[in-house]
């Protein structure tokens, strides 16, 4: 026996409902003129002119060629959609990829993890003279200081998190949490703060729908914008 389908969403409706039904899902709603209208306004126009004053043939020209420009522009606007998303797409990858690897923050506080070193950069800038580094804990204790007579541009800095040593001569680390790390130098004579930014790993990415969106997750320290980070390290 041959099944049959049937449509039980017709139920209770009449032909004329369902025929008007259909008219209006085929009808988009929309607030701009393609192509196709372009070339109905342009043929409507030609079935309606005045037998005894036809349409112009500089006129019939511009027309046409404001009909290519339509669709060119259509055209255009195709392809820039696929670049934009292909760009999205890659730059998704590339951020999906940074899971595990250190990056650079505009950001003073950096985690310990109770063994690897914290490991910052201090703009020392043209020149700073009697460079102090302090290292404070999350209460805002000061838990080590360190010290260099000079130094210039971006300066290299490690806090091992080492405490001190037992009897057998193994290191005792601070305990796992973060740490701020705090820079001052004399420039032109004057004692002032240095900008300081930190390393921080990346633990997993939010991936927004541009790269500005999306958002770096580091461990110890939040969240963090992609678009905020300077530099990237294995």
């Amino acid at each position: 026996m041959a099944s049959v389908s049937f449509d039980y969403g017709t139920i209770g409706k009449t032909d004329q409902y369902i025929a008007s039904e259909q008219a209006a899902s085929q009808t988009t709603n929309k607030n701009y003129l393609d192509q196709e209208d372009f070339l109905q306004l342009l043929t409507t126009q030609l079935q309606c002119q005045d037998p005894t004053s036809p349409v112009d043939n500089n006129q019939m020209v511009s027309q046409m060629s404001q009909l290519s420009m339509v669709e060119n522009l259509t055209s255009i606007n195709t392809g820039l959609t696929d670049i934009i998303s292909a760009v999205n797409s890659s730059s998704a990858l590339t951020a999906s990829s940074l899971v595990g690897r250190s990056v650079l923050v505009d950001s003073s506080q950096g985690y310990f993890d109770g063994q690897s070193p914290v490991l910052a950069q201090i703009d020392a800038g043209s020149g700073a003279q009697n460079i102090k580094i302090t290292v404070k804990d999350s209460n805002g204790q000061i838990v080590a200081e360190y010290g260099a007579d000079s130094g210039s541009s971006e300066m290299n800095f490690a806090f091992d998190g080492i405490q001190s040593t037992d009897e057998a001569g193994n290191a005792v680390y601070f305990p796992a949490g973060t740490y701020t790390i705090e820079a001052t130098g004399e420039v032109g004579g004057v004692t002032q703060a240095l900008p300081v930014k930190t390393y921080a790993t990346v633990g997993s990415v939010t991936l927004g729908s541009t790269y500005s969106e999306t958002i770096l997750n580091l461990i110890g320290v939040g969240e963090v914008p992609l678009s905020k980070v300077g530099e990237i390290s294995l």
